[in-house]
């Protein structure tokens, strides 16, 4: 039963009780049939790119790939049905390829909402309200289990610091500029999937987010401030905060360990495709998709 002490096994399961939420509320998208292919697929591709990497037959359940696929179905809608298997393929192989000194830089899930963007506008897009809006028990259960698992990998402080700093800096900087905004439409944000989703368990990715509380900090506002800005200078889009957390991803990784020449250079040349494929994104007009 050790495997129910394992941590990517409690992000899945709740991942998983945020898709039942949504289905009973009858805001999800995709059909149980979707989620349950897309989650085998990313399974398969996982092992397989795990077996061809050290050239072994090592089984085992990926939950990582998995949890990816659901933030996928969370936070984007499509409409081909090939293109979540092509941004789960893509995320898994960024995981693997996209390294800096044996970490990967990008959150999965954040990945695959920018390649979205990127690749298949506007037959894919940022997607809000899967869990509905009839009622606060959705919202209350996601926070709690979102809570609890932050607690047990130390990321809580970046979830409540982000928060913090997103409503202080959203309204000096843009409450000031423009009349017409309003306190209680900018809260409708933290009702949201995308937002939920996007602070709880994308925002604290273990893997590609600092270990301790300082950096945990500046990280957290760097993510808000840069979110924030593309607001105010590009103005209000849902993929400004997932810009944000890719764009503060990488300005982040070279901190994370002493890079070699070689690392740079390779840094360098991600750096530069990553801005390129953002000034892609922001020549788009602003569409998204929403459950409610």
């Amino acid at each position: 039963m050790n495997f129910i002490k394992h941590i990517q096994f409690q992000q899945f399961v709740n991942l998983l009780l945020i898709l039942i939420i949504a289905k009973n509320n009858h805001t999800l998208i995709a059909s149980w049939q979707t989620v349950t292919a897309l989650a085998l697929f990313s399974a398969f591709f996982e092992l397989l790119l795990v077996n061809i990497k050290q050239r072994s037959k090592t089984i085992y359940l990926p939950y990582s790939a998995i949890i990816t696929s659901f933030g996928i179905i969370l936070m984007i809608g499509w409409l081909k049905w090939y293109i979540p298997y092509i941004l789960v393929s893509l995320a898994l192989l960024q995981k693997k390829l996209l390294l800096i000194e044996n970490r990967h830089i990008f959150n999965p899930s954040n990945f695959a909402v920018i390649i979205a963007l990127g690749l298949f506008y506007p037959k894919a897009l940022p997607i809000v309200g899967q869990i509905g809006y009839q009622g606060y028990l959705p919202v209350i259960v996601t926070l709690i289990l979102a809570i609890f698992i932050l607690y047990r990998v130390n990321r809580l402080t970046i979830s409540l610091l982000f928060a913090f700093f997103y409503t202080i800096l959203e309204y000096f900087i843009i409450a000031h500029s423009n009349p017409t905004w309003e306190f209680t439409h900018f809260l409708t944000k933290f009702y949201s999937t995308s937002f939920i989703v996007y602070i709880f368990f994308m925002l604290t990715d273990p893997a590609t987010t600092p270990n301790s509380v300082l950096k945990q900090a500046i990280f957290a506002f760097l993510v808000a401030l840069i979110a924030v800005l593309f607001d105010f200078y590009l103005g209000i889009k849902v993929q400004n905060l997932f810009s944000a957390l890719f764009l503060t991803s990488l300005l982040f990784a070279p901190f994370y360990n002493n890079l070699t020449k070689e690392d740079w250079i390779k840094y360098s040349i991600i750096l530069l495709f990553s801005i390129a494929v953002l000034i892609v994104i922001y020549t788009h007009k602003t569409l998204y998709f929403s459950a409610s």
